[in-house]
């Protein structure tokens, strides 16, 4: 408890070097607005690829599925999490072969609001192999040549981070990180 009363206190020192009180960076960053403004920048669907992958790029992947439903937390004082699930159908091509796998994910985004000049900004985290939980199912002899051999459950991380990253840098989502206050 002694650390969320001194993360607390830090962040309500930061807050008032703004002009701003902890509970109005509270207020507008909420996991609710997270869970909103993500949902709207992924959308219900997502696709990606053809893109390289695998070893020395021997073969090409390609990407489609479905985003479920988006929860978020807060975690410490400011900080929020937001966990998207997605489902995806993969299909990886080697040489003439396709090889098709079923894909389901967990996404986490971590958010940091703090205050600014007139505004609560939102830092977000680096996505990492590590924030993507994958279950990554494959059939026949291709599909464990290719788990074991293209280590494609570190290429699916790899590509989805990719891709979120490049989502959420995009300038949609940079405005969105700036929430204006009075």
């Amino acid at each position: 408890m002694a650390g969320l009363d001194e993360g607390r206190a830090i962040a309500e020192r930061d807050a008032a070097a703004y002009g701003l009180d902890l509970d109005t960076v509270l207020s507008v960053a909420t996991p609710q607005r997270a869970v909103r403004v993500i949902a709207g920048l992924i959308g219900p669907t997502v696709e990606f690829g053809p893109v390289p992958a695998g070893p020395h790029d021997m073969a090409t992947a390609s990407a489609s599925g479905t985003v479920g439903r988006l929860t978020a937390w807060r975690e410490g004082v400011a900080r929020v999490i937001v966990c998207a699930p997605v489902s995806l159908d993969v299909s990886v091509t080697v040489g003439s072969r396709r090889i098709p796998a079923e894909v389901d994910l967990v996404v986490r985004v971590g958010l940091t609001g703090r205050a600014a000049v007139g505004a609560v900004e939102i830092d977000v985290d680096p996505i990492t192999p590590a924030d993507i939980d994958a279950d990554v199912r494959t059939r026949g002899v291709g599909g464990v040549f290719l788990r074991r051999l293209g280590d494609l459950d570190a290429e699916i991380r790899h590509h989805v981070g990719v891709y979120v990253s490049t989502l959420l840098a995009t300038p949609e989502a940079v405005a969105e990180c700036r929430i204006e206050v009075a």
